[in-house]
C-alpha cells in the first residue's frame, strides 16, 4: 500500500506547534528549564519570520515509524506569507489562505475544501511554532554545530510539561547566520522518529495572495469535495 506523504506531513505540522502549548508528552528534564541562550535564539528567529515577507522553502522528510511499519523519505517545498501557506509533496498539494484549504490528491483526481477550526489554524501555519515556545515549555541550548549541509547551526531541545500526548522530544536547529530554522527531529515516546531537513531556503520572497488559493482551471478534471 502507497504511503500517503501528505497525512504523515500533516501530522508532523501538528506536533510543531505543539512546542509551545503544552501537548509534548514527556516531563521536562531538570537540566532544561528555560534557557535564556535558547530564548534568545528562539526570540531572534521568530522576530525574522514574521518579519520576512514571504519565504520559500525546500524540504527532506524522513520518517522511521516503527509502529505503522513505515521508513519513509520524500522531498516536498513550501512558501509561507503570513498566516497563509502553500505546501507541495508527492503525494498531495495544500493550498491555505488563511481561512480556507485545499488538498488536492492527484492519485484520485480529487480536491477536499474545508475551513479549518480557529484552533488549527496555527497548527496549519508552520512558523506559529515559533510563537508558540513561549507558553508552557522548558528548552535548553545544546551548542553551535556543523550540519550535514555544512552550514553552521544553533541546536536546541525543546519539552513541554504536559505528559498527556506521546511526543517525547523536538530539537531544532537554526542557522547560525539568520535564525532560520534549518532542521526539526521529533521523537515520540514509542521511539517513532520523524526528521525534517530544509535544504534550500529564501526569505523576503515576493509571493501573490493567488500563490495560496486552488485553481481549478489548472486542473479540471478533479472533483471538488466541499466540506465547508
Amino acid at each position: 500500500m502507497k504511503t500517503n506523504s501528505l497525512t504523515l506531513f500533516t501530522r508532523i505540522l501538528h506536533f510543531l506547534p505543539v512546542i509551545g502549548i503544552g501537548w509534548l508528552a514527556a516531563a521536562s528534564p531538570a537540566f532544561a528549564q528555560k534557557d535564556a541562550k535558547a530564548k534568545d535564539l528562539l526570540d531572534k528567529s521568530s522576530a525574522m519570520l514574521n518579519q520576512s515577507a514571504g519565504i520559500s522553502v525546500a524540504f527532506t522528510m524522513n520518517i522511521n515509524d516503527d509502529v505503522q511499519k513505515i521508513k519513509q523519505s520524500f522531498e516536498g517545498r513550501m512558501l509561507v506569507k503570513a498566516a497563509k501557506f502553500f505546501l507541495e509533496t508527492p503525494d498531495q498539494t495544500v493550498w491555505f489562505d488563511g481561512k480556507t484549504q485545499w488538498v488536492y490528491a492527484p492519485s484520485v483526481e480529487e480536491v477536499t475544501v474545508l475551513t479549518p477550526q480557529p484552533q488549527d489554524i496555527r497548527i496549519l501555519n508552520p512558523i506559529a511554532v515559533f510563537e508558540l515556545y513561549k507558553t508552557n515549555c522548558d528548552y535548553k541550548y545544546n551548542g553551535e554545530k556543523i550540519d550535514g549541509q555544512k552550514r553552521s547551526v544553533q541546536d536546541i531541545s525543546l519539552f513541554l510539561r504536559d505528559k498527556k500526548e506521546d511526543v517525547k522530544q523536538v530539537d531544532i536547529q537554526l542557522s547560525a547566520g539568520d535564525g532560520m530554522p534549518v532542521f526539526f527531529r521529533i521523537v515520540y515516546k514509542n521511539k517513532s522518529e520523524y526528521k525534517i531537513y530544509v535544504t534550500t531556503y529564501q526569505t523576503n520572497v515576493t509571493l501573490s495572495d493567488s500563490q495560496f488559493v486552488f485553481d481549478k482551471k489548472k486542473y479540471p478534471q478533479a472533483e471538488v469535495n466541499d466540506l465547508r
